[in-house]
């Protein structure tokens, strides 16, 4: 059966906090399937249970109240739907838990998906969820494809299958640091600040805090309670090396962990003397600078957004110049494919499938194909690999100046959508492995590569 992997959709719950951005595009997909019977694998993150300002904690209650609002959203709604009429058509689908919809190992937040496809019970049954206990191993073909989401290899966004499945969750379980983080300080920013695009910087969520330190320090003063700053101050004069950062949150071991990522981020960037003493001062908002202060408040903020935005950098540009047109690179890291060769002598796939790092990859080597599925949610054009200060300085009053990214506003900040997905057809001799993209209502190939059965 031809086999279609999608990940990072994040189908939100029609709040203001949602970032699903393909609400037109994800159905029209999916029924662009029906003629065919396809097996639809949502590899993670297929849902945002994080997009509210419930407390982050174990409730089977609220639980549930979070997975009927999250179904019955104007922006999912259609999108479930649409699986729904592949799995009428003949086809099946597979939900694989991820960081952000964890809540998806919990039988009775299935049953609410299910009642959401709009059909019979029998064909709702085709749909099926899979924690990330271990990988999903498909045979498409006579090839072999591994799938996982990949946030096992975030140590932030790890999750505690051993206590999340087991009968004593309501006490064992821990949500990921990066959770707590989303919780305690990148909703309230949107929420307060409407800094919209700490959302498009995930999973780096230790980035999304600096980079919100940078663009305007004093939200977290209006953030965080006077112990809270107390603690921050000192990870800020000590450069990472400070006592617990005690976030607002009753999940005290995972806010531990939290600090900690946070510290670490912080640690490593260069902070002269000087720029420490000048952002401490920024809790008082009336020392602001502007960006183009040659103050060591303007240097210490491009230092912290610069830093913020590495990773996310490193994820999706290209290392052309200026002139480079295209500006979301396909070629993984030494990372990425470093696990995808642990991966492939593990458990000996032709192919290894990953989401998570919201970055579309493809790469062919060593005699086996990498591909990272990229998400649904909007993605943020940065300055160039060689710019300037200055140049850096214009990006970051922009953001400081339209937060929310409203469209009409967006010059050097501009969002972009790259709807992306895996695609495994088979033939009479194995299968084709494509990395593609879903636009103009038909998919493009980003990246080819042919599987042979039993290799």
């Amino acid at each position: 059966m031809r086999t279609l992997i999608l990940s990072d959709l994040h189908l939100g719950n029609g709040g203001p906090y949602d970032i699903f951005a393909g609400a037109a595009e994800l159905p029209a997909l999916l029924d662009s399937l029906t003629g065919t019977p396809t097996h639809v694998v949502l590899n993670g993150d297929s849902f945002d249970f994080l997009l509210n300002d419930d407390p982050l904690a174990v409730d089977p209650k609220r639980t549930l109240e979070q997975a009927r609002a999250l179904v019955k959203s104007a922006q999912t709604a259609p999108s479930l739907k649409a699986l729904g009429r592949v799995l009428a058509a003949g086809g099946r689908a597979t939900m694989v838990v991820g960081n952000h919809d964890l809540e998806l190992a919990l039988p009775d937040v299935q049953a609410v998906v299910r009642s959401e496809l709009a059909q019979p019970a029998h064909v709702a049954s085709r749909l099926e969820f899979r924690d990330g206990t271990a990988p999903l191993l498909l045979e498409v073909g006579g090839a072999r494809v591994l799938v996982t989401h990949g946030e096992h290899t975030d140590v932030a966004n790890r999750i505690d299958y051993d206590s999340l499945l087991s009968t004593e969750r309501d006490s064992r379980f821990r949500y990921p640091p990066g959770s707590v983080l989303v919780k305690s300080l990148l909703n309230p920013l949107k929420d307060q600040h409407h800094m919209r695009y700490m959302d498009l910087l995930k999973p780096d969520f230790q980035g999304a805090v600096m980079v919100a330190l940078g663009v305007k320090p004093d939200a977290l003063k209006v953030l965080l309670t006077s112990g809270t700053l107390t603690l921050l101050r000192r990870l800020i004069q000590n450069k990472g090396i400070a006592p617990a950062f005690a976030f607002p949150t009753d999940d005290a071991p995972a806010a531990s962990e939290a600090e900690s990522h946070l510290a670490q981020a912080i640690a490593n960037v260069d902070l002269a003397d000087d720029e420490v003493d000048a952002l401490l001062s920024t809790l008082d908002p009336e020392h602001l600078n502007a960006f183009e202060s040659p103050g060591a408040l303007g240097r210490a903020r491009l230092k912290l957004c610069k830093a913020g935005f590495a990773l996310y950098a490193r994820l999706h540009r290209t290392v052309a110049g200026k002139t480079g047109t295209d500006y979301f690179a396909l070629e993984p890291g030494k990372d990425e494919l470093a696990e995808s060769e642990r991966l492939g002598k593990k458990f000996g796939p032709q192919a290894v499938v990953m989401g998570h790092t919201h970055a579309a990859r493809w790469h062919q080597g060593n005699g086996r194909v990498f591909a990272n599925t990229g998400t649904w949610i909007s993605l943020l054009r940065l300055p160039s690999p060689d710019a300037s200060d200055d140049e850096w300085g214009a990006y970051l009053a922009e953001l400081q100046g339209n937060p929310a990214l409203e469209p009409s506003r967006q010059k050097l900040a501009r969002l972009e959508h790259r709807f992306t997905c895996v695609e495994v057809a088979p033939h009479a001799t194995g299968a084709t492995l494509r990395l593609a993209q879903w636009k103009d209502q038909g998919l493009h190939t980003l990246g080819s590569a042919e599987l042979k059965a039993g290799s």
